[in-house]
């Protein structure tokens, strides 16, 4: 397992630098291409038994979705707010709305359209309206906060955060994960020298790292609401792209509104 980790790593490590130093509409074009296939896995893992011309049917539409929210420059801005909105009560459905098997099959595929494609779209309105540097802070953030959790709570884990979703986790390793992507969220951008001002720095400690957390529990929600242990094996070692991705579908909404506020709210 570990061997099988550090390959993954040490091939996907330096195709993330290069793909984050390519210009704006290539990054586009392959992150909008993994959104699609991420979206078309959670829909090939979802009760029903879905046909792959369904599940492909769903990534084009959400990668269609990001598409548009990055390219449409007269849309209000409070459409991606909108979709959020409908996203959330999407994964309400999903997640408590009896048993999984009956949740339509309709259901769930919109559900999976909407939770990687409306989401995900942060990831290229964040490019595209604040750059390079804030999309590598999105992902130093995540990895920290990953890193911390799994580090303390391996360290002195004692007490579980929550038995029924991941039975994995402790409150010391939620406390290492705020700690370390806090201090991430607060030095990387301070030291590139893009520091929306000791305000909103302070927001982002703390809420970008709790996005990163929560985002991790909601796909363990997801995964134990369909019974499975991973969203696929495409990544051997780690599990499927949203088992990589589940803390960004939340850290990046959170970045690139929080960003957005601040160059309307001044300090």
């Amino acid at each position: 397992m570990l061997a099988q980790r550090l390959v993954v790593a040490a091939v996907g490590l330096p195709l993330l630098a290069g793909l984050l130093f390519l210009p704006e509409q290539l990054f586009a074009a392959v992150v909008t291409l993994v959104i699609a296939a991420g979206t078309a896995e959670f829909i090939l893992t979802t009760p029903h038994e879905p046909s792959r011309t369904s599940a492909v049917a769903g990534g084009v539409m959400a990668a269609l979705l990001a598409a548009t929210l990055r390219t449409v420059e007269a849309a209000p801005e409070w459409l991606p707010l909108a979709l959020i909105a409908v996203t959330v009560l999407a994964l309400v459905l999903m997640l408590w709305s009896g048993p999984a098997e009956a949740t339509p099959e309709g259901a769930w595929w919109l559900g999976a359209v909407l939770y990687v494609g409306a989401l995900s779209a942060h990831w290229l309105l964040l490019r595209a309206s604040f750059g390079t540097q804030w999309v590598v802070v999105m992902l130093a953030v995540t990895f920290a906060t990953d890193t911390g959790a799994y580090a303390t709570g391996k360290l002195i884990g004692r007490h579980i955060l929550w038995r029924a979703i991941s039975p994995g986790k402790t409150w010391e390793g939620f406390a290492g994960g705020m700690l370390a992507g806090g201090l991430m969220a607060v030095a990387l951008p301070w030291s590139l020298g893009i520091s929306p001002g000791w305000v909103w720095l302070a927001a982002m400690a703390v809420l970008l790292p709790f996005a990163g957390i929560v985002g991790d529990f909601l796909e363990s929600a997801l995964k134990r609401r369909i019974g499975v242990k991973d969203m696929s094996n495409v990544l051997p070692g780690h599990g499927g792209l949203l088992d990589r991705l589940d803390s960004l579908l939340l850290v990046g909404p959170c970045l690139y509104w929080l960003l957005t506020w601040s160059t309307r709210i001044p300090q």
